[in-house]
């Protein structure tokens, strides 16, 4: 790990523009060194399968504990394993710029990451959806993601397409991937695809996105992996006086016990 030399800041301009579009892109957040550094975490991580028995390793497309092939599998928590990430140039940087953009004091930011992997040639499509719409319906969190590629992420490998300013307006109605509420994956069907703009970025580049914008990536149909590294910043949240409704939360909570409850008959 390289020690952190490679400052990145971002310009008044580019904030206004992220507050008022929801999202931005960036070419460069950490050095093609790092990168090379990170990458051999990330691939232990996806060949250990590290924390599949702790529910930290699983295809983000298929159900939870199916045996067949994985189309998104995903690591979270990264840093409870490898907790020198928390002092990457990444991490730093990207704190930093997250703060500057909620607007919040960098010491009363926090967060963590997970990873998301697009496998060579079939690599599956993370469907239309908002952040937020998988979080905890009792606050009003104050977050944005950080969006790595390790590999060069092209409209074909699967970068990100965002829709500007659906920030502003409310959590839309999703629903699991198939209609299977083993899927932890979200989709929405509210979204009108053709407002999307689309931001490849090469390796070492990054993308911002508010906890509410609506963001995709196609299906990697190249011949190569897409590797990414997704780091998520918050400022303090609001507590709400009312639950926001999102059924599919606990859906996704009552499919999985059941599923525990048959595995532990089983044994």
């Amino acid at each position: 790990m390289e020690t952190n030399d490679f400052n990145v800041d971002i310009t008044d301009e580019q904030v206004t523009f992220f507050q008022e579009n929801g999202y931005l892109s960036i070419p460069r957040i950490t050095t093609d060194k790092e990168i090379d550094w990170l990458k051999g975490i990330y691939d232990e991580l996806f060949t250990e399968r590290t924390g599949e028995e702790q529910g930290r390793y699983f295809d983000l497309a298929g159900p939870r504990a199916h045996k067949g092939k994985e189309t998104l599998p995903q690591v979270l928590g990264p840093e409870g394993q490898f907790p020198e990430l928390r002092e990457s140039i990444y991490f730093q940087n990207a704190r930093r710029l997250a703060a500057k953009l909620l607007t919040v004091e960098m010491e009363k930011v926090g967060g963590g990451g997970h990873m998301i992997l697009k496998p060579a040639n079939y690599g599956n499509e993370t469907p239309w959806h908002q952040d937020e719409a998988y979080w905890n319906p009792e606050v009003l969190p104050h977050s944005l993601s950080v969006w790595l590629p390790l590999d060069v992420a092209t409209i074909e490998s699967g970068c990100l397409h965002f829709i500007p300013k659906s920030h502003k307006g409310e959590v839309r109605w999703h629903r699991h991937i198939n209609n299977d509420p083993l899927v932890h994956g979200l989709v929405t069907d509210d979204v009108d695809p053709s407002e999307a703009v689309v931001c490849p970025i090469p390796a070492g580049g990054a993308t911002f996105h508010h906890c509410r914008t609506l963001h995709y990536s196609a299906p990697n149909s190249t011949p190569y992996q897409r590797r990414a590294y997704i780091l998520v910043f918050s400022g303090p949240p609001q507590k709400l006086d009312k639950p926001s409704d999102r059924p599919w939360i606990t859906e996704e909570q009552e499919a999985l016990a059941k599923l525990k409850s048959l595995a532990a008959e089983r044994e």
